[in-house]
This record gives structure tokens, sequence and C-alpha cells, in this order.
């Protein structure tokens, strides 16, 4: 484990992270870093965010590989002297690391000493891959094992209405709650991977959850987060023309397996969307604590570049433009910001 120090401060957190990508050469633009607190780009002084790969998590720690050294580690951007856990390099797995849109997650938080009580860190592909990466940390040795890549059969979905097409399913994203990975199929089934040490795929029925009882159509983006240890899902419903009708959160009873929504999460603010919108993975932190509007959803909309603060006992709307004076891409794209959040203690 090696520690590094910079000149960034852990208040810039929460944040959206500005990443044109490690490729560009002279004409990469720079890595910027967009304060949710005052609404202020920075600079990127994160040194393990320049010219690198990395994948964020709900843990608030963040996952990095080095295309120039091939290193891989994960770091966690809030603590004194941001504290590495060193990986073995994805090369050792595949010629290739996963994509920059893939998903990561942790098992469980990482402890203060190297070995600890042991988690894995995963990965998961992007949709229309079927497969997984996973690593084990401590536990069991003072050194990460290597990575394997795993290809999974969670079965199929149709294609067609009358389901004579049908496609083999694959894993979005994942949430880690309580030492397991849930992955969201559909408001009536959830996914579970257990990882002890082998992957397990298991499914678990619900009851869905029903915000709405009137005909009405809408188009809900659907985020899956860990809250003090319970499973929550929190429902973002567009109506035409991308009006928000509602915005609902709701704790998952996997032991009476159904949902149950809550009015309330408190002084939590929880940041949703960005690079990944679609049955997303959120995170979340302490709001008078840094700065932000208690018991509120923070949604950075890629639809139309804009982040939404919604208050949820109030029930009011808060709209941020966290691309003005930020151009486009060299390629003539935008750039599609992720969530760094502050690691929880």
């Amino acid at each position: 484990m090696a520690a590094s120090t910079s000149r960034q401060q852990p208040e810039a957190l929460p944040c959206l992270v500005f990443d044109y990508g490690e490729d560009g050469g002279e004409q990469r633009r720079p890595t910027t870093l967009y304060s949710v607190a005052d609404g202020v780009h920075r600079p990127c002084e994160f040194e393990e965010l320049r010219d690198k790969r990395s994948w964020v998590t709900s843990h608030g720690w963040v996952l990095t590989w080095d295309p120039t050294t091939l290193a891989t580690f994960l770091w966690n951007p809030h603590a004194a002297g941001r504290r590495r856990i060193v990986l073995p390099s994805f090369g050792q797995t595949t010629t290739t690391p996963p994509p920059a849109d893939s998903f990561c997650a942790l098992s469980g938080k990482p402890t203060d000493d190297d070995g600890g009580g042991g988690f894995t860190v995963v990965m998961v592909e992007p949709p229309g891959s079927c497969f997984i990466l996973f690593c084990h940390v401590g536990s069991s040795s003072s050194s990460p094992a290597a990575w394997v890549r795993h290809e999974y059969d969670i079965g199929t979905r149709k294609m067609d209405i009358e389901g004579r097409q049908r496609m083999k399913r694959s894993i979005h994203c994942i949430t880690s709650c309580g030492g397991k990975l849930y992955h969201f199929i559909r408001s009536t089934a959830y996914g579970v991977l257990e990882l002890s040490p082998e992957p397990v795929f298991t499914t678990v029925r619900m009851k869905p959850a029903s915000p709405f009882t009137t005909t009405d159509m809408f188009v809900a983006s659907i985020f899956s987060v860990d809250v003090d240890g319970k499973l929550h899902l929190v429902f973002i419903f567009e109506s035409g023309g991308g009006v928000v009708a509602d915005v609902a959160v709701y704790r998952v009873d996997l032991e009476k397996r159904k949902h149950v929504r809550i009015g309330s999460i408190g002084d939590r603010a929880i940041l949703v969307g960005g690079r990944r919108n679609d049955m997303g993975a959120a995170g979340w932190c302490r709001a008078r604590r840094h700065g932000l509007l208690p018991n509120s959803i923070y949604w950075m909309n890629p639809g139309d570049r804009r982040l939404r603060v919604y208050e949820l006992g109030k029930r009011t709307e808060e709209v941020r433009d966290p691309f003005k004076g930020v151009a486009e891409s060299a390629d003539g794209t935008w750039c599609r910001p992720y969530w760094m959040i502050p690691a929880r203690t």
C-alpha cells in the first residue's frame, strides 16, 4: 500500500467529474471538477485522475488504471494522504482493461489496515456483455489475488412483444448491501450475486412497487442505493416532454419481499445519474456536513445536461446547469460527467 498527497481539498466533494478520457494527446481537454456545494468548476488536482481510466464506487473509493504504467489501485479521495490499495494489473487477466463505461462496486467497506476482514472488487462490463471481473482483497492473504474474468448466465429477455426473439440478459449495474451485490431486473425481481469465493447468482421475487394508480404513461429512471445497510430504490418519473412527474424513494424489504415508500431520508443527499443513467446505482453523503440540501435527490440528467435537486418533503425542484461555460469535446460530443462522493466513515 502506498500513500500520496495533493493540494486538492476534501471539501471539493461531492462533485461531478468532467473527464474527457485518457487519450487525445495535446488536444485533450483537462479534467475539471464541478463542486455541488457551491456550483464552481475547479481544475482537477487529483493526480490519480489525470490521464488515467477511473471507475467510482458508491463507497466513495475510486478504482484507477494507469495506461502508462499499467498500475491498478483503489484510492480514497477524501482521506488525508489519500490512502491507496494496490491491486493486480488488469494486464494479468486480459490484454485490455475493462471499458471506461463499465460499472464498479465493492462488496464491503475497505478497512483501515491492509488485510482487514477482506472485501471483493467487482467490475461489470457494459450492457451487451455478459462478463464480470472480480478480485478478492485481504482476508486470506496479505496481497490481493489476481483478477478473474467470469462469464455469467442469468437468463434471457424478450426482444419483441410476442417473445419470439430473445437475447441474453446482462447486468447494468450492481449495488453492494450487507455483503451481497444486487442488480435490478424489474420491480418484481432482483438478482443477487454472492462471491464466496466463486460467483453465485440467484433471484429474489418481489411484490411490485406501485407509485401511481393512474393510466398515465411515465418513463422511469431507476437507481439503487445502500442506505445504512438497507437497499433502497430511487424512481424519477418523467412524463411527455421530459417533465418530471414525481420522485420517489422506496426501501426494499427483502425479508417481506415488498417495497415501502418513504417520505424522508433525513440529513442525507442521494446523488444519481451522470454517465450511467439507466438502472444506475447511486451514492449518498451527509448533507449538512458537505453543504448540500438535506432530504434531497441530486439527479444529473444526461438527456438535457441539467442537475436537478429535489427536496422530498416539500417536493420542490431546483434546476442547475453544470455545463455552463463548458465546451464540447474535440470530437464534437459532450462529456458525460460522473459522481465522485466522500467515503463514509
